[in-house]
């Protein structure tokens, strides 16, 4: 049933809407303009007599795959306020190019008595032929945008398995002839965030402050925020791979798509971060890591400390006399619960058991210590191996699909086959322990500088800096008595 139009009582009449839209590609492309569809649907207006009481609506810049477009809103909210009597464009995907979207819109201008008029398709919503033209329009439209969006597809896949870069460059890089080159200058910022983030223990957001408090200028000369910096850390362009069609864009939230539709190239971009730093890194964020409250703590162990006998966190408190009061741990199951009959331990004591106990790390010649950090790291590597697995499947399978489309040459297919069956060997080989994948005089190394740098920051640095660095390489600490104490190292 057909809605009762109300007049708008700002006016004495309905205006005929005269509705315009161009997205920005469509402007380069086809040289559409804004200007020639306003007085095309003016000079029509003024042909059919309607030119007394019109408006113009003007989407400039918006694609056609939506509707959400911010001149279409306003429209629509006119028709429904009973203000439009008729609906004007020169063109029918200028409303939409979804027959879905078109469909709907034209019944809510049925509901409201509203004609629909497209003035190069000649025909009008309120005759039969004309609803039956503007349904056929629509799908042809609808077919139309979806070869445009193969078409688009296909390019971007072959400029991306060349290693050409499709947007606008990550900071760190110049963008010169669709080819990604190092700016010295802002990669050397690159290689500092994740120093800071991996090596000093800083968070997103202290990291953001300091390059602020620096005036360090971002791409856009924008503050940095924990976002930016966020994206940063996660870029996998920085170790030399190229990840395209990551993200669902068809939505007005992007998400994204699953890891088969993505497109992965490897070793294809000037590298500014070497991938064992950038994997560390992404293993650092899957990690657990301690709450603001007691990154900010000023007790070297707050926020780190465990009790022994249930586990649960101990928590920093004062005891003593009020003359001589002195800090202590203090579980926080027996403190808020009393389920634990662990009992209090001076802070002083455990901060300096803690100290011999990393002196004590470096000292270790039973070589368990190594045994154990090998075997987290051989771990890892398995992990980051098998993941590569997944992605060259997935990728293997793209190529077949573009291959049977008549996308690629036989040979690409073949060169794709290869990288699978190479990185399948790889896991094999490591699954009998053929290869050795860690080297333990560097992992030996590697092991003495961070206990050496946790020692050194703890003597000298502040205690919230000396926090941030502990926890690069330490999970938590657990105490079951005096002087026993269990220290949980980070993967390497």
């Amino acid at each position: 049933m057909s809605r009762i139009r109300k007049t708008d009582p700002e006016v004495d009449l309905c205006y005929v809407a005269l509705y315009c839209r161009v997205s920005t590609d469509e402007q380069a492309r086809e040289g559409v303009s804004l200007d020639e569809q306003q007085e095309r649907l003016k000079a029509y207006c003024r042909a059919m007599g309607w030119s007394d009481h019109v408006q113009v609506f003007v989407d400039d810049g918006f694609s056609a795959k939506n509707l959400d477009r911010p001149e279409l809103k306003r429209l629509i909210q006119a028709v429904k306020n009973g203000s439009v009597s008729r609906i004007m464009v020169t063109k029918l995907d200028r409303m939409s190019r979804r027959l879905l979207d078109l469909l709907n819109l034209i019944d809510l201008f049925q509901d409201y008595e509203v004609s629909f008029v497209s003035i190069s398709e000649s025909f009008d919503t309120n005759t039969p032929s004309g609803r039956l033209t503007l349904q056929v329009l629509g799908a042809v439209a609808e077919f139309e945008r979806e070869r445009i969006r193969e078409r688009v597809f296909e390019n971007m896949f072959h400029a991306a398995n060349t290693g050409k870069w499709l947007t606008q460059s990550p900071y760190g890089y110049d963008l010169v002839d669709k080819s990604l080159v190092i700016n010295d200058k802002e990669a050397e910022i690159v290689r500092r965030v994740y120093d800071l983030y991996l090596n000093e223990g800083l968070g997103f957001y202290s990291i953001a402050k300091g390059l602020n408090e620096e005036g360090v200028p971002s791409r856009q000369r924008k503050e940095w925020s924990i976002r930016a910096i966020k994206l940063m850390l996660t870029n996998p362009a920085y170790k030399g791979t190229l990840v395209w069609n990551r993200k669902d864009s068809s939505k007005s939230q992007r998400k994204d798509k699953d890891i088969a539709e993505w497109v992965t190239v490897e070793d294809c971009l000037p590298i500014i971060i070497e991938k064992s730093v950038w994997e560390r890194v992404q293993n650092r964020m899957g990690q657990i890591t301690m709450a603001p409250r007691a990154k900010s703590s000023p007790h070297l162990l707050g926020g780190l400390l465990r009790c022994g006998k249930c586990g649960s966190g101990m928590s920093i408190g004062f005891s003593g006399s009020p003359s001589k009061r002195y800090r202590v741990y203090r579980c926080s199951a027996n403190k808020n619960k009393g389920t634990c009959t662990s009992k209090q331990y001076r802070a002083d004591s455990v901060e300096e058991w803690f100290k011999e106990g990393l002196v004590q790390l470096m000292e270790d010649t039973s070589g368990i210590l190594m045994i154990m950090v090998k075997d987290a790291a051989v771990k890892s590597e398995r992990e980051q191996l098998e993941q590569k697995v997944n992605t060259a499947k997935a990728r293997y399978k793209r190529k077949i699909e573009a291959y049977t489309s008549g996308l690629i040459e036989l040979e690409d297919l073949n060169e794709e086959k290869e990288r699978l069956d190479q990185i399948l060997l790889d896991l094999e080989k490591m699954s009998r322990g053929e290869v050795e994948t860690v080297d333990m005089e560097q992992l030996q190394q590697e092991l003495n500088d961070k206990v050496n740098n946790i020692i050194s920051a703890i003597d000298i640095l502040p205690v919230e800096q000396a926090k941030g660095i502990i926890q690069t390489f330490i999970q938590y600490v657990v105490i079951h008595g005096d002087k026993d104490i269990e220290i949980k190292l980070q993967p390497i």
